[in-house]
């Protein structure tokens, strides 16, 4: 056997091997629970670690999963140290540092307020509620909604529903509002086995941002594993968005192939099987 035999056959059965073990897709998620996402730290299961972990094994890699408070992991995505947050809302401040791209799910978000509060069908509504106070996690992508709107936040490390009726029970003098992610409420709803959060004085206003979408996972433009290009699709004329972003992904980068890997699942069934098989088991909690 020829020496040029012995090193091809070295590159093709050894090389995978290696790859495997030296490649590594960095995430990174806050630290509570977004049940049947994620469950809260440390305990990392749920849709996004078996997405994830699927997606990056089909392009020979292991996925490592960090939690960190939210606004920590948002800086770290800014500096480099992590490749993705599982899914993000968009904000022209976290595009300076994220690219966001399609992960395979999809979602909706809700208006979660005192019971008081006027149904509520688009967020510029908010103004005319009196002694309105938006409820917003620290690094909330809705901080720049409600600044622009003018509406009086507050901010606060972590939140979930449980955190919004005590704010509502506790500070009467004041309608509160708060934007759920749907998994947010189907899984408080579910754990509870109610219809509404009419026992709690809150209620829904399940039409006041936008119809169900693309989830989007934001990758950070700083990881080591990206390499960006212009996006030929940019149009300047409308505002900047998920569908409408400076730069795209470049071809044979890391990231790309990760995308791709996970539009494949999309394509054969197995992101919604994944899907299924999480909210199957949040509905047996019941």
């Amino acid at each position: 056997m020829t020496k040029l035999k012995l090193i091809l056959i070295f590159i093709f059965v050894f090389y995978p091997v290696s790859a495997w073990s030296n490649c590594t897709i960095k995430m990174v998620f806050k630290l509570g629970d977004k049940y049947p996402l994620m469950n809260a730290a440390p305990d990392n299961s749920g849709i996004f670690q078996d997405l994830y972990t699927e997606a990056s094994h089909r392009i020979g890699c292991e996925l490592s999963i960090t939690r960190l408070p939210k606004q920590r992991a948002h800086q770290g995505l800014e500096q480099g140290r992590f490749d993705f947050y599982p899914a993000a809302s968009f904000s022209t401040q976290r595009s300076r540092y994220l690219i966001y791209l399609d992960n395979g799910l999809t979602t909706s978000e809700y208006g979660i307020s005192s019971k008081g509060v006027p149904t509520i069908t688009q967020l510029s509504q908010l103004k005319k509620v009196p002694s309105l106070i938006w409820l917003l996690e620290t690094n909330s992508s809705k901080d720049e909604v409600a600044s622009n709107l003018g509406i009086a936040a507050q901010k606060v490390k972590y939140l979930n529903i449980e955190k919004v009726i005590e704010f509502v029970n506790k500070r009467r003098s004041y309608q509160y509002f708060y934007v759920a992610d749907k998994e947010i409420l189907d899984s408080f709803i579910a754990k509870n086995d109610l219809s509404n959060l009419n026992t709690f004085g809150l209620k829904i206003h399940r039409h006041c941002c936008g119809q169900q979408q693309p989830m989007y996972m934001g990758v950070s433009r700083y990881s080591p594993s990206i390499r960006e290009q212009l996006n030929d699709d940019f149009d300047p004329t409308l505002n900047a968005s998920p569908q409408n972003q400076v730069t795209t992904v470049k071809a044979n980068s890391l990231i790309e192939q990760f995308y791709q890997a996970l539009s494949e699942l999309k394509k054969e069934g197995v992101t919604d099987t994944i899907y299924k098989k999480w909210y199957a088991q949040l509905e047996d909690t019941n």
